[in-house]
């Protein structure tokens, strides 16, 4: 996977999930795979502190920001968008839909 920057990485994920439009009407189902995956990733990022994650540390964040995109209804288009955003800030080689290559 290369050298990633886990600052870098962790404001790209959250920014994703920060600015997508949620464009699910179910609350419970926002609230179980939006919410909740989401507060996870903050605190995958607060256990890490100031090291880089670890390639399984980034798929799980990966997969993560995944379950959030899906719940939230995102369009492929959105989601291309902001895996592509999340290698070139990050130093990932490549992203796919919740893995790291």
């Amino acid at each position: 996977m290369g050298d990633i920057n886990g600052k870098a990485f962790f404001g790209a994920v959250l920014r994703a999930v920060a600015c997508t439009r949620n464009h699910n009407d179910d609350s419970a189902e926002y609230e179980a795979g939006g919410i909740v995956p989401a507060g996870r990733i903050r605190e995958i990022e607060t256990e890490i502190g100031d090291r880089d994650p670890t390639t399984s540390e980034v798929e799980q964040v990966l997969a993560l920001l995944d379950t959030v995109l899906t719940t939230k209804r995102t369009t492929a288009e959105d989601r291309a968008f902001h895996t592509g955003h999340i290698s070139r800030v990050s130093g990932l080689s490549v992203v796919r839909a919740g893995a790291a290559v």
